[in-house]
């Protein structure tokens, strides 16, 4: 018996080393650098708004954040590198919709929402369909009767196949009839190039990557997600008659399993960055909203936008079977 306990002692003598140092890592945290892996390549929306919370969770935590831009599978590469992470709190996530909500529901991702521990929304964004400023289109109705009565004639530029935006158009494809050819970037910056390039006829975007260019008169906007002091002669999908929500949005997790206290910490942290007026007006200077919402609040809306998007994906067939 006395043998037994010795043996068993000695087994939580050698456990209770390896259980102590994470209990003092989160009290501590962080002690190195943390890296923020977008599942896009640079340039582009999901990297701009990466850098900015970098740039202020740097400022608070007093340690790096490096942005990694881990590109590929429309956002699948980077996302799974991150769920599959070690989740000690050195590695976290830009979220978006894309990756989290559809890409599991269209195919075998290697991760599933439940994956991640979701920490907070940082901002929301009026969305919008782009063309050359030299495009003969008024309205995304023109545009839509023009490729309805023209099937494969134009292409839509997409950062990813199943990015939000993506289906987003695609389900719009599939209410006004409209068929385009759809070809594949790494990034929203890379989109945007083929558009003004001619290389694309349209895509559909966030303000951090067409608002410069619709500024510098090289797009036109042909339906906004809702009327905008940038953009006040740009016809809204509501005015087109065009239902949905056409809002992005972006937030910050982490792989599942991050100890409480450091999510608890990041959430503090990503608070008080949005109570900065500094913080406000990068994101703002990007043509998005700050946003902070975190806890139930966002984890209730999470689930309500992955309802909605099985719906779409299920009237689109594109559900996995």
């Amino acid at each position: 018996m006395f043998k037994t306990l010795r043996t068993a002692l000695c087994v939580l003598g050698a456990l209770l080393p390896a259980a102590l140092p994470s209990a003092a890592t989160a009290g501590s945290y962080p002690v190195k650098p943390i890296q923020l892996i977008v599942p896009y390549g640079p340039g582009g929306d999901s990297d701009l708004t990466a850098r900015v919370w970098a740039e202020f969770a740097k400022q608070r935590l007093g340690q790096p954040v490096v942005v990694v831009n881990k590109a590929g599978g429309g956002g699948l590469a980077g996302t799974l590198a991150a769920a599959k992470a070690r989740p000690d709190g050195y590695t976290l996530y830009l979220v978006q919709a894309g990756p989290v909500l559809i890409l599991p529901q269209t195919a075998s991702a290697g991760y599933t929402f439940d994956s991640f521990a979701y920490i907070a929304r940082i901002m929301i964004a009026n969305c919008a369909v782009v063309v050359r400023a030299d495009a003969p289109w008024k309205d995304l109705n023109e545009f839509g009767a023009d490729a309805k009565t023209n099937p494969g004639k134009y292409i839509f530029a997409t950062p990813g196949a199943t990015a939000w935006l993506t289906f987003a158009m695609r389900n719009w494809q599939s209410i006004s009839g409209a068929r385009l050819k759809q070809v594949e970037y790494q990034s929203g910056a890379e989109t945007i190039n083929a558009v003004v390039g001619g290389h694309a006829d349209m895509n559909f975007m966030f303000p951090q990557t067409y608002a410069p260019m619709v500024r510098a008169g090289k797009l036109k906007i042909l339906a906004i997600g809702a009327e905008s002091k940038d953009f006040p002669d740009a016809p809204t999908f509501a005015g087109l008659g065009i239902k949905g929500n056409y809002f992005g949005w972006a937030g910050i997790a982490a792989p599942k399993g991050t100890p409480r206290e450091i999510i608890d910490k990041l959430t503090a942290v990503t608070e008080d960055m949005s109570k900065d007026p500094a913080f406000a007006k990068a994101i703002e200077n990007m043509g998005a909203m700050p946003d902070f919402t975190a806890g139930e609040t966002w984890m209730r809306q999470l689930k309500e936008q992955q309802a909605e998007m099985t719906l779409v994906l299920g009237n689109l067939n594109m559900l996995k079977k």
